[in-house]
């Protein structure tokens, strides 16, 4: 029986580790560049999106062809105008913090029994300012400055579909003059095969069936 309470005495100190404090095992410090691979190189190549049209297309006709498209299109236009009226809104709520000013001059002339006409002038003057106590102001400002970003927004994505499409027009033309051209030098190379055959022919050395 004493063999027995030794034993259990023993499991339960034992048995006790398992609720020991935890501790978190030292894994040293990780750099930043081991999360990466080695041989991995950054990438330095600027994104087609950073780039101005200008430096996207480099042919000089082409180049010339979008300035016109730019420069004849309404839909741009109109939507250049709308930018800088959203400007001027933006610009008219920013002024409503400033305190609104207002002169009066006056000038009266007065003259008494023949004399020497007199002339008197006078500058009033009153100043008001509104107080942005329930965010009115700011509410305006905020919605101006909104509307000029949604003008801005509408503005290049104009420029950029009517950059698209004369860059897409130019390079499908471009793609016609260039099959014109194959096809017209293939035309001429059949042309001149044919005139081979026929003096083949002619020498005896090839016959009409060849030229079937």
């Amino acid at each position: 029986m004493k063999k027995i309470l030794i034993a259990a005495l023993s499991v339960l100190t034992t048995g006790c580790g398992i609720y020991n404090k935890y501790e978190r095992p030292d894994l040293g410090t990780v750099q930043a560049d081991s999360l990466y691979r080695a041989d991995a190189a950054p990438d330095t190549a600027s994104s087609i999106a950073s780039l101005g049209w200008e430096e996207l297309f480099t042919d000089p006709c082409l180049q010339s062809l979008i300035h016109r498209g730019l420069e004849a299109n309404t839909d741009l236009q109109t939507a250049a105008l709308r930018v800088k009226e959203a400007q001027a809104t933006l610009m008219s709520s920013k002024l409503a913090y400033l305190p609104s000013l207002q002169l009066e001059p006056q000038g009266n002339l007065s003259s008494f029994d023949g004399s020497k006409t007199q002339k008197t002038y006078s500058l009033g003057g009153s100043a008001s300012w509104e107080i942005d106590l329930f965010g009115k102001l700011t509410n305006a400002k905020r919605g101006a400055r909104a509307a000029l970003l949604e003008s801005e927004a509408y503005r290049q994505a104009m420029q950029t579909q009517v950059i698209a499409t004369v860059a897409d027009s130019y390079y499908a033309l471009l793609m016609l003059d260039e099959q014109v051209r194959v096809t017209t030098q293939t035309a001429e190379s059949w042309r001149e095969y044919v005139k081979s055959l026929h003096a083949l022919m002619n020498a005896g050395e090839a016959d009409r069936a060849t030229l079937s």
